[in-house]
């Protein structure tokens, strides 16, 4: 935790400063984070891409993955898991009883959150989306390329355990905000290495899709709607260790920025995920997932 805020107060710090590209942060209840973005290009020509069709975006991305012109640097936290933790702290005797009754509504709304916070470093190529009448991109850019996060804590149901871990991710991802419609991807490919032994080091996949429409009706499913997906498998042994499926209904604000969505999904997590206590205290293998979330972009 203490890493996580000397870098959020480096950034906060250097948000101004002339070698940075843009800082960017995010509210949301999942996952908040803040960034800067530093170009490495020496002749500070990123693409524009707000022409380019979604195939053309993703072509020059992987194509140009090889030649990196951002380095990213990002502190995130996790309300919600960090909020799980507490609770179940201060009220382990109705948690455990809640559990034992099949249902435990900490779970369903903490549940595919496995660490309360993380310090993420990018490097890949990037395209932004500008926009007119300001020289300001935000969020409003995608990237793709090497992601390495690491932590020191390690969630499972809603305790926290010393460990240090580190992912190594290759990595798809944009938020390309227009006028009247947003857009959020990401799809990725990585490793999970833990030095905590009772923690089974895995290989994923995962994708993300986002659409916001603010003229469609909120009804509508293609518009304003998520879907999300996780499949990991044990390192060693290849054995399915979580699989992880999400549907979310989005509800575009007034507030331009705000957004509002609720999701219901299934979490699969099998006994091999962990070793030696982890595994004797017992494995929840099928989980329901509730996830009401609001995101705030700036």
């Amino acid at each position: 935790m203490k890493v996580v805020v000397v870098i959020l107060f480096f950034l906060m710090q250097n948000i101004y400063a002339e070698d940075l590209v843009e800082y960017d942060y995010e509210l949301d209840a999942y996952y908040t984070n803040v960034s800067a973005f530093i170009d490495i290009d020496r002749d500070k020509n990123i693409t524009d891409g707000s022409n380019m069709t979604e195939v053309e975006l993703y072509k020059s991305l992987f194509f140009g993955s090889l030649s990196p012109n951002i380095f990213l640097l990002e502190a995130s936290l996790h309300p919600m898991g960090i909020a799980g933790l507490y609770y179940r702290k201060l009220n382990e005797n109705q948690y455990t009883t809640e559990s034992l009754q099949n249902f435990n509504l900490v779970k369903t709304l903490t549940a595919g959150y496995e660490e309360p916070y993380s310090l993420s470093m990018f490097i890949g190529r990037m395209i932004v989306f500008k926009k007119k009448n300001t020289t300001r991109v935000g969020n409003n850019r995608a990237y793709t390329g090497f992601l390495f996060s690491i932590g020191d804590k390690t969630i499972k149901d809603n305790r926290s355990y010393d460990d240090t871990w580190i992912n190594i991710e290759f990595k798809l991802k944009g938020t390309r905000d227009k006028e009247n419609a947003d857009l959020d991807w990401s799809f990725r490919v990585g490793s999970r290495v833990h030095k905590k032994g009772d923690f089974v080091d895995s290989l994923y996949i995962g994708a993300r899709r986002k659409s916001i429409d603010y003229d469609k009706s909120v009804l509508s499913i293609i518009h304003n709607s998520a879907f999300s997906f996780m499949f990991a498998v044990n390192s060693d042994t290849f054995e399915i260790i979580e699989t992880e499926i999400l549907l979310e209904k989005v509800y575009p604000s007034a507030i331009k920025g705000l957004s509002l969505s609720f999701g219901v999904g299934y979490l699969f997590t099998s006994d091999n995920k962990y070793l030696g206590i982890l595994r004797d205290d017992g494995v929840d293998n099928h989980k329901l997932i509730f996830r009401p979330n609001f995101k705030y972009k700036f």
